[in-house]
């Protein structure tokens, strides 16, 4: 008997993640960062982004795969990296070593400030037998039935690499080239855009029809540093997300999670900070979303 009940409690989350319902959680990184995991509808996990690495701490071995392990993960459906910086990519390594992995996705960046550990880890992805895609605006993405994933920007020319270098630096070229998706379960719609700037979510706004820009849950943009205002008002969500630490020093926004709510709130939008609010998970059935957080605030 000890041993049946042990085998249900550990089926428990995967018959979760795959009875026709959308799971979507974002990790409370404790270093800058930002890593989802998306649970489908079919029964699969992706990731988008995969947080932060340095010295004492991996976000792949330390947050993600804890996470993975607790609702019997043991596979990898894909790894989406939004763009080159380490407090996207940098739990990626672990995951490849440690995990089935079946596909690795990037923008195919390779202008200006495309960094030598970036350039190996995506080589590395695939000598460990993940297919690698390069997508760009117009592409779609395969999550398995029930599931639509567009992909909304960088343009595959890319944006602003032929600018003059004093206009806009190395560190603002990769965010703003961020791969941007919608993802769309039934009649809802989540957006994940990466660090896309001003110049990324303009360029969203401008090419999307309007009536494809309303979402029911959107990853605040630049982890809310750079959220603008038209993106808020476009998108109107019933959730908005922001994956950041509760104080940077030195910035303008000492916590991007307050940018967020001014920005969302005054719409009706619910905002969700990891920083305060920890993990953050939220169901879709395709209807309606409802979220719920590890802490309140």
């Amino acid at each position: 008997m000890k041993h049946l009940l042990l085998i249900l409690l550990t089926c428990v989350p995967v018959l979760h993640a795959a009875d026709g319902k959308l799971v979507v959680t974002w990790l409370n990184m404790p270093e800058h960062g930002l890593a989802v995991v998306v649970q489908t509808p079919s029964g699969g996990t992706w990731m988008i982004d995969t947080g932060h690495v340095s010295d004492k701490y991996d976000a792949g071995r330390d947050t993600i795969a804890p996470f993975l392990k607790a609702r019997g993960i043991t596979a990898l459906d894909g790894i989406a990296i939004s763009h080159p910086h380490g407090d996207h990519y940098g739990g990626a390594q672990w995951l490849l070593d440690h995990l089935p992995v079946k596909t690795f996705v990037d923008t195919g960046y390779a202008a200006r400030g495309l960094s030598l550990p970036y350039t190996r880890l995506r080589q590395h992805a695939q000598e460990r037998g993940a297919k690698y895609i390069a997508a760009t605006e117009g592409d779609t993405l395969d999550f398995g039935p029930g599931l639509i994933v567009e992909v909304l920007s960088p343009p595959k020319a890319m944006h602003n690499t032929a600018t003059d270098p004093a206009k806009i630096t190395e560190h603002g070229l990769l965010n703003t080239n961020s791969l941007f998706l919608r993802l769309q379960h039934g009649g809802n719609v989540f957006f994940f855009p990466g660090d896309a700037y001003g110049s990324g979510q303009r360029y969203v706004l401008e090419k999307t029809p309007s009536e494809k820009l309303k979402a029911a849950v959107v990853t605040a943009p630049h982890h809310g540093f750079n959220t603008h205002i038209e993106f808020a008002q476009a998108t109107r969500p019933k959730f908005a997300i922001a994956s950041c630490l509760p104080f940077y020093q030195g910035s303008e926004v000492p916590s991007p999670g307050d940018k967020v709510k001014g920005q969302f709130e005054p719409l009706g939008t619910r905002v969700l900070v990891t920083a305060w609010n920890g993990d953050i998970e939220v169901t879709s059935d395709g209807k309606d979303v409802t979220a719920k957080a590890e802490k309140q605030p």
